[in-house]
Parts: C-alpha cells; structure tokens; sequence
C-alpha cells in the first residue's frame, strides 16, 4: 500500500479532521482516507467486501437452482 504526505495543513483543517475521526471511531489516518475515498466516489473496504460477498452468495444460489 502507497503513502501520501501532506504538508501545510493548518490547525483548523487538522482539528476539524481531529473531530471528525473521534465522532466516527477512527484514527485521523483512517478518517482522510474515508474522506478522500467519499471525494473520489471509492467504495470503503468494507462496502467493497460486502459487494463481493454478495456477488458470492448470489452465484452460490445460481449454482444451487440449476442443480436443483
């Protein structure tokens, strides 16, 4: 995995990002990458394991009904 530094951020971004992780129960690293994947339309991780998953489940069930 790539890393990024930025540099120039004043307090008040840093602080509005310090905030914003606590209220969501993520580290400031954690809460930029969420805010860049939301500006670029990314899914999380999570939504993108979910996706899969579904797509797994659902070719299971195909799977399923032509044996059946």
């Amino acid at each position: 995995m790539g890393a990024i530094l930025i540099r120039g951020i004043d307090d008040t971004l840093k602080r509005a990002i310090r905030v914003r992780a606590a209220e969501n129960g993520r580290s400031m690293e954690e809460e930029v990458r969420q805010i860049l994947r939301h500006a670029l339309g990314l899914p999380s991780p999570e939504e993108e394991g979910r996706r899969k998953l579904e797509e797994a489940v659902a070719a299971a069930e195909a799977r399923w009904r032509q044996k059946s």
